[in-house]
């Protein structure tokens, strides 16, 4: 199995990259997916994907073609599904039910990102032979690669753990059975939310740990595959004018994350051929104007393969589509400039 990751700031055409990609790699003969962890859900018009089905086959025209796929991250349905695999049956219920799972489930910040490294973990078992990844813009698709970590920091904390696991007993005898350090927990959160709220916290936790802690195994498992760079590369999205800022901010921030950037993809360049004499009259005027930026976009690519080119293992330029990419057909003549590529063995 391979996975690409695909970052990028807003507007350049990022989740048209990567359908593009899954296109392109399903027209080799796999089995590809793309998954979206962007709450815009723009992957939804690109494909013509149906509302209220977060995982659908996308039909291709070519007999020979694999599999395309498409899955949009929902937090609820993810974390639904991770309570049915993992939590012991007579238990199902209970959880799903609880008034505060509910809440977790629905409204609680930080699940988009916590749930996406469980939604690759859970698609991964689904047997793809590729799966691209399309992030949020900028600052929200990092959020996916630190807070599983912490999350995992936070759940394997002995408190945490003391607090979990006690507390069905303590509840049964009474908290003054438990150990100080415990007590000490209990008593400082509920100073602050107040006993009921705290109370039906602890209780949901009491039997949603084992689901927590499981969670946080998971999410270090498939964080390591996202730095094996034998299985995963990351892709930047950028734009000419933008080129060389997106690369220098995440190359820079994936390095702090102990991640590296395995190729530079600069979309909606304006590289189309123009006659050598141009006409005079309005249409001179307009071809002019097309050619200096053309020439302005070229020379933003020249930079970037000078300073960029011996640091990443690629740097692919997609020509602009004259309309926007709403449909398979579009995808397909931005899939056709693309020239794949494996991540790099180890």
């Amino acid at each position: 199995m391979r996975m690409i990751v695909y970052l990028g700031t807003g507007g350049v055409g990022k989740t048209s990259v990567a359908a593009a990609t899954a296109m392109a790699v399903a027209k080799t003969g796999a089995r590809a997916l793309v998954l979206t962890t962007d709450p815009a859900l723009r992957l939804r018009t690109a494909l013509g994907l149906v509302d209220g089905v977060p995982e659908q086959r996308v039909p291709l025209d070519d007999p020979k073609a694999g599999q395309l796929w498409a899955a949009l991250l929902d937090v609820r349905a993810t974390l639904d599904e991770a309570v049915r695999l993992y939590a012991k049956p007579d238990m199902h219920e209970r959880i799903l039910t609880h008034t505060v799972y509910e809440t977790i489930a629905n409204s609680l910040a930080g699940m988009q990102e916590l749930m996406a490294i469980e939604r690759i973990d859970q698609l991964r078992l689904r047997g793809f032979d590729h799966i691209i990844i399309d992030t949020a813009p900028s600052r929200h698709a990092f959020e996916i690669l630190d807070k599983p970590a912490l999350f995992a920091d936070f759940s394997s904390s002995r408190k945490v753990k003391l607090v979990g696991r006690t507390y069905k007993f303590a509840a049964g005898l009474g908290l003054n059975f438990i150990g100080k350090s415990a007590l000490d927990v209990y008593g400082r959160v509920e100073s602050i939310l107040g006993v009921n709220l705290v109370r039906q916290i602890l209780d949901f936790y009491s039997i949603f740990y084992p689901i927590a802690e499981g969670y946080a195994r998971r999410a270090e498992k498939t964080v390591a595959l996202l730095r094996d760079p034998a299985v995963t590369e990351f892709r930047v999205v950028t734009t000419p004018q933008k080129a060389l800022r997106d690369a220098a901010y995440f190359t820079e921030a994936l390095a702090e994350r102990n991640f590296s950037v395995g190729t530079f993809c600069v979309n909606r360049a304006w590289l189309h051929p123009f006659p050598d004499t141009l006409p005079t009259g309005l249409a001179g005027e307009v071809l002019s104007w097309y050619k200096s930026v053309s020439d302005s976009h070229r020379a933003c690519i020249w930079e970037l393969r000078e300073k960029y080119g011996s640091v990443v293992r690629d740097i692919q330029v997609f020509s602009e589509l004259e309309r926007d990419v709403d449909g398979l057909a579009a995808l397909d003549r931005l899939a056709a400039q693309m020239h794949l590529t494996e991540p790099a063995s180890v």
